[in-house]
């Protein structure tokens, strides 16, 4: 997960398409005329920003980070429309829901700020649960405002949300150590429900990671050569080449448009080396990247 701004070039047209849709809700009596009216295909108005979230997100899923090849994209609701499932059948948190809500938030059914981009595996997994911190207060109904409430799951459009994930290898964790910090409580369940190491995704990330390891490996090579007193001049230019050669290719792993670049940057600050804060992240960083 990385973080996504979606808060400039919102789309005017759809803007004004979620007010239109927003007031035919509210002209439903019932939580039945709601689901109704939200599940019949031509009401499914969310769709028409796919493309606009495509762009925004660099063709990534905003969960995973993984291409359409890897898991077709969906327009998912962060709060859910419909239904809000309690998460007691997959983690004991105590959140601040105690029954299932019936009638989920739809006023938020077409609200830009609520939408986001999911593969196929996330969108499915995290379904209807939207769990609160348990001291969190609830926002009941469209006469309150989502401020008031405190979310569990990580949202790939808050970047402090999104620093709270890390990675050991391939594997997705929580970057929080302390198991009592609610920190790490929250993206430990995020991780189970949007099943962020599943085997499918997993296996993909193995790939980038096994390409990112050689890379770094013949830099470092390259690099002990460059510093190293024994070694000849000849010696020491080829091995420049190739250094700046590695380092490129680190870099590259880095840009936005890329698979997996939250886990290339964990592995990389954590090896804590000069040579790579010097000429991958930071030239990362001059670039933008990261």
């Amino acid at each position: 997960m990385r973080f996504i701004n979606n808060t400039f070039n919102k789309p005017k047209r759809y803007i004004k398409t979620s007010q239109i849709e927003l007031t035919k809700l509210k002209n439903l009596t019932t939580i039945q005329e709601r689901k109704e009216y939200l599940d019949a295909p031509a009401n499914k108005k969310w769709n028409e920003i796919k493309r606009h979230f495509e762009r925004i997100g660099n063709n990534k899923c905003w969960f995973t980070e993984s291409y359409a090849a890897i898991s077709d994209f969906y327009v998912e609701h962060f709060r859910p429309k419909k239904m809000v499932h309690l998460i007691r059948n997959k983690h004991d948190y105590p959140e601040a829901r105690i029954t299932t809500d019936t009638a989920g938030y739809w006023w938020l059914s077409y609200e830009y700020s609520n939408l986001r981009l999911a593969g196929a595996k996330p969108n499915q997994k995290k379904g209807n649960y939207f769990p609160l911190l348990s001291t969190s207060r609830i926002a009941l109904n469209e006469n309150f405002t989502i401020s008031i409430e405190h979310p569990i799951l990580l949202d790939p459009c808050r970047k402090e949300d999104v620093e709270l994930l890390s990675f050991d290898g391939t594997i997705a964790i929580p970057s929080q150590n302390d198991t009592s910090n609610i920190d790490f409580t929250r993206a430990q369940i995020s991780i189970l429900i949007y099943d962020l190491n599943s085997a499918k995704l997993k296996r993909a990330r193995a790939r980038v990671y096994e390409e990112m390891k050689n890379y770094f490996e013949q830099a470092q090579l390259n690099y002990n050569s460059l510093t190293s007193e024994g070694s000849g001049k000849e010696v020491k230019a080829l091995a420049r080449e190739n250094f700046v050669s590695n380092t490129s290719n680190l870099v590259s792993m880095l840009k936005p448009t890329k698979q997996f670049t939250a886990m290339v940057e964990a592995f990389l600050r954590i090896q804590n080396l000069d040579w790579v804060n010097t000429y991958v992240i930071q030239e990362a960083k001059s670039q933008k990247y990261i």
